[in-house]
């Protein structure tokens, strides 16, 4: 066969002898460049195609559930399951569940007890804990969070899109909940089926947005949402010409921000506390969130390139607004604020002491959670200044834009 011209047979062999449950090597096919060390005993290999040096299986995840699944270069933790379809370049920590037909791209993380139907599609996107997706989702470039548990969590109904894409083919990322929803303390956010997000955008905590609306403008907290316009509207336009760039840049910065927290916590709550095994997916998933942060600020610096780069410079006879003219003149310092990280202080305390009891006692990283759950007040307010911090070095950095700031 030809699988076995490359010693596939072989390679299969070797992970059951290790007590790798593997259906056979009709049924799977393991890439010469797989560290065989990196699947672990229990795991399960069902219908797949593996990749990838930086490939890594815990016990307990079972890989094409429904049919074939091609995983490259993805980190696998315990208890997920992948069902068919493509899964490139991403890492999912313990329990995630991907039902089926899925494309799941490079740079998206999902974390603990996340889940997505069938027909998703995901790229440059992290789903906190417990957040769910339904069936036919396509979300790229994307913080979505919310919810306190399984039970309680932050829905995507069948249908939704993330419209990231615009007319002068540039795109944008948007912030569903925030960087406190990581605490499970947060109310839910709810998409109803067959909704538009029109990035870049924000969506506040405990909003629920009616099925089939297209949603275009910032949402805050606790709002119900509802677009129903069957009007037709039509313009002249010039697709090339931008208009003010504040407010998205503004998105855009915050949800920077909200990804350097992320890292951060990461870094000083989840990574020092690590059990056997987690260490390798946190570290992942920290290369994930960078990657995401590098992205958004490559794609805020090809819209600049674009913007007419001297005063009296004009673009298809117009002059540029003076709003454009500080955001080239301030991009370098405006990239370097995106671009430096944040040097937090220490958690507070009162949180963090209980979860590392929790984490030492053998508790897994949600239940650690709920252990520490009387000083979330205080961690949210801390991670809310790391966010804080980086929007307000963006804002001095351009801070001649008129009428407000991000």
């Amino acid at each position: 066969m030809q699988f076995d011209a490359s010693g596939n047979r072989a390679r299969v062999d070797a992970l059951r002898s290790r007590g790798v449950e593997v259906w056979g090597s009709e049924r799977v096919y393991i890439g010469e460049d797989v560290d065989l060390q990196a699947i672990e005993r229990g795991a399960v290999i069902r219908y797949a195609t593996l990749s990838g040096r930086r490939l890594s299986v815990a016990s307990g995840a079972v890989i094409g559930t429904s049919g074939h699944a091609e995983v490259h270069d993805c980190q696998i933790g315990r208890d997920v399951e992948l069902g068919s379809g493509l899964y490139h370049g991403a890492t999912f920590l313990q329990g995630v569940k991907v039902r089926g037909f899925a494309e799941i791209r490079p740079e998206t993380l999902l974390e603990e007890q996340a889940e997505a139907a069938h027909n998703v599609a995901l790229k440059n996107t992290t789903f906190t804990s417990c957040c769910v997706a339904g069936s036919l989702i396509n979300f790229c470039d994307l913080f979505l969070s919310g919810g306190r548990s399984r039970r309680d969590h932050t829905e995507i109904g069948s249908g939704a899109i993330h419209f990231n894409f615009d007319p002068r083919g540039d795109k944008w990322g948007s912030l569903i909940g925030g960087i406190r929803g990581v605490l499970m303390q947060s109310d839910p956010v709810f998409i109803g089926g067959n909704c538009g997000l029109v990035g870049p955008l924000e969506v506040g905590f405990g909003s629920v947005t009616a099925a089939g609306s297209v949603i275009r403008k910032n949402v805050g907290e606790n709002m119900l949402v509802a677009s129903h316009s069957h009007s037709l509207i039509t313009k002249r336009i010039r697709p090339s010409e931008y208009g003010s760039l504040r407010s998205r840049f503004g998105v855009t910065a915050k949800l920077i921000g909200t990804l350097r927290a992320l890292d951060a916590w990461y870094g000083l709550v989840r990574a020092p506390r690590a059990h056997d095994g987690e260490g390798r997916l946190y570290e992942a998933a920290r290369g994930r969130i960078n990657a995401q942060i590098a992205e958004r600020i490559r794609r805020l610096e090809r819209i600049i390139e674009k913007l007419p780069q001297k005063t009296g410079q004009r673009t298809r006879g117009r002059t540029p607004s003076r709003e454009h003219r500080v955001l080239v003149d301030g991009w370098g310092s405006l990239r370097r604020a995106l671009e430096t990280s944040v040097d937090p202080r220490e958690p507070p305390r009162e949180f963090l002491e209980p979860y590392i009891r929790a984490r030492d006692a053998g508790k897994s990283h949600l239940d650690a959670i709920k252990s520490a759950e009387a000083g979330a007040p205080q961690a949210a307010r801390w991670l809310d200044g790391l966010v804080e911090h980086v929007t307000a070095r963006a804002n001095q950095a351009i801070s001649p834009v008129p009428t407000g700031s991000f």
